[in-house]
């Protein structure tokens, strides 16, 4: 996948993975700084992992997340990675507001 298959969510302060659930269906998306490569992984399964290795929660910052990962991007072989929330591009506004409305009523 590509960058371009995400919208990012708008925020004006800096996230943390407890965050995802004021932006419903949103993703974490490790994107590569050098080729552009994407993915999206659910944020409840990333606060797990951080558990497990001891190593942040919920309170851990968006950003942070990508300096965790060690892995090379498949495509370029580099590991130059950052994260952030993001929809995936199929997801419509209206599905995203009638969700965040729901969870906010």
């Amino acid at each position: 996948m590509r960058s371009a298959d995400f919208r990012p969510v708008p925020s004006d302060t800096p996230l943390t993975l407890a965050d995802h659930r004021r932006f419903p269906l949103c993703r974490l998306v490790l994107t590569c700084a050098m080729c552009g490569w994407a993915r999206g992984y659910d944020p409840e399964r990333i606060v797990d992992r951080l558990r497990q290795l001891r190593a942040g929660g919920y309170p851990t910052a968006v950003g942070e997340v990508a300096r965790r990962v060690a892995w090379p991007c498949p495509i370029c072989r580099r590991v130059r990675w950052r994260s952030d929330f993001a929809w995936p591009a199929g997801v419509a506004a209206r599905d995203i507001r009638r969700l965040a409305a729901m969870h906010r009523n």
